[in-house]
């Protein structure tokens, strides 16, 4: 699957409503925390639906062609 919106999207709002109706007694720190609990979401999401695709053709290294085969890997 390639990366979608409505996916994504509907995670970090899934996300950012932990942090909704909550007591907080450091401010600094729930900020850290909110923030990096939403990277985590978009790195996790591009890991699981992100799709590499490198062709084996039309590349140039320097002066030379490159050939060979198309790679299609996962994201880790």
């Amino acid at each position: 699957m390639a990366l979608n919106k409505d996916i994504l999207g509907a995670d970090l709002y899934s996300r950012a409503n932990n942090y909704n109706e909550v007591d907080i007694t450091d401010l600094e720190a729930a900020r850290l925390a909110f923030w990096k609990n939403i990277a985590e979401g978009i790195i996790e999401h591009f890991k699981t639906n992100g799709v590499l695709t490198v062709p084996g053709l039309g590349l140039i290294a320097g002066s030379v062609a490159v050939t060979g085969n198309s790679i299609t890997g996962k994201l880790s």
